[in-house]
């Protein structure tokens, strides 16, 4: 059965993993991501690193909604990554809300509060929306903030076409179409991430793990 709510729940979010820019400029000083003129300070980010792990600590039904993720990805590898609370899904996550902001305004498309209160009743039907955004590695105060990205994701599929069957070619072409738009819109801004949090990857366009590269010596490489 919570299989069932992910699913539903994270029907954008697969395409909300769709998400990433270009830019080398360093990051200001104090910032975890620069998107466009938005600033992501490392004060904000560690403060829902730790307040998601705190809440993910007390909500048993987060625990079950994130065992029944794990599982999923475990059937499914192409699913996505595990859902955490660390920083590297934290700031990838409030990348997404401004790249679907973005995105929304390209398309031509609004979220209302109510498309938000609709889009948190939805999540609500098996399992708590709090308790489902703290398994997916956000604190509750972001619930609306989830909801919303949601929202501007299925207005886009439908502004583009989508169906009701997942599978149809309407909907499979919208997703491609929405794909394309959400990276046009994450170029235009330009996103900056800090490397102590990791990088962007130009094919997977997501935040991806920090890696650590050899010195020359080490490498062999003078």
């Amino acid at each position: 059965m919570l299989g069932k709510v992910v699913k539903a729940t994270l029907a954008g979010a697969v395409l909300a993993g769709a998400l990433a820019g270009c830019g080398g400029d360093p990051v200001k000083v104090g910032a975890a991501a620069v998107v466009g003129d938005d600033r992501i300070t490392t004060a904000r980010l560690d403060q829902a690193v730790l307040d998601c792990r705190r809440q993910f600590k007390n909500d048993q039904v987060a625990n079950q909604v994130r065992a029944a993720l794990e599982s999923q990805r475990q059937q499914q590898p192409t699913s996505g990554e595990p859902a955490d609370c660390s920083a590297r899904s934290a700031l990838d996550t409030m990348v997404n809300f401004r790249v679907a902001a973005a995105a929304a305004e390209t398309a031509g498309v609004s979220v209302t509060e109510s498309q938000v209160d609709r889009t948190i009743g939805l999540m609500s039907q098996q399992a708590p929306a709090e308790s489902i955004v703290v398994a997916l590695g956000m604190p509750k105060e972001f619930t609306r903030d989830v909801a919303r990205m949601n929202a501007a994701q299925s207005l886009i599929l439908q502004k583009l076409g989508a169906d009701a069957s997942e599978q149809s070619p309407a909907t499979l072409q919208a997703q491609q179409q929405a794909v394309a738009l959400f990276r046009q819109a994450a170029d235009k801004l330009d996103i900056q991430v800090n490397p102590r949090f990791g990088s962007f990857d130009g094919n997977r366009l997501t935040v991806s793990p920090i890696t650590t590269r050899l010195s020359a010596t080490e490498s062999g490489v003078r």
